[in-house]
């Protein structure tokens, strides 16, 4: 009368990949949500950064299609992670490294607080793919 249930055994590291793919797409969208607001600021707001940003002082349109550009690659590197991509992994470690190289732009800029919670989630991601190796996470 007892049914054998069969558990399927996760794998090492699932909880990391989880993490750091739910992570990425949270984080790629604050990026990605940055941007669209730096595109439609008005030109007070462009006053307030003065000569704080690198590139493009006088013209928030540059950094918001950036922003907008890296947000959008890390929200699909983060479904890659999600969903198990075989190169997933490796695409998650590289967003996450150019997302939290462009966010150190703005750390000098009024909204630096912004620029601080992507770069310490970007550290987070980059820790948990970095501990999960593929043959363990993808087995």
């Amino acid at each position: 009368m007892f049914v054998a249930e069969e558990r399927t055994r996760r794998g090492r590291g699932t909880g990391w990949i989880v993490f750091a793919g739910v992570l990425m797409i949270l984080a790629g969208g604050n990026m990605a949500i940055n941007g669209a607001w730096a595109l439609h600021a008005s030109t007070q707001v462009e006053k307030n950064f003065g000569d704080t940003l690198l590139f493009s002082s006088s013209n928030l349109d540059t950094w918001g299609w950036i922003y907008l550009i890296v947000g959008a690659v890390v929200v699909v590197a983060g479904f890659l992670v999600f969903f198990r991509a075989a190169f997933g992994i490796w695409v998650g470690i590289a967003a996450a490294v150019v997302q939290a190289f462009f966010a150190f732009f703005w750390i000098f800029s009024p909204y630096w607080q912004g620029a601080l919670v992507i770069i310490a989630l970007d550290l987070l991601v980059i820790f948990a793919l970095g501990t999960t190796t593929e043959d363990t996470a993808y087995a």
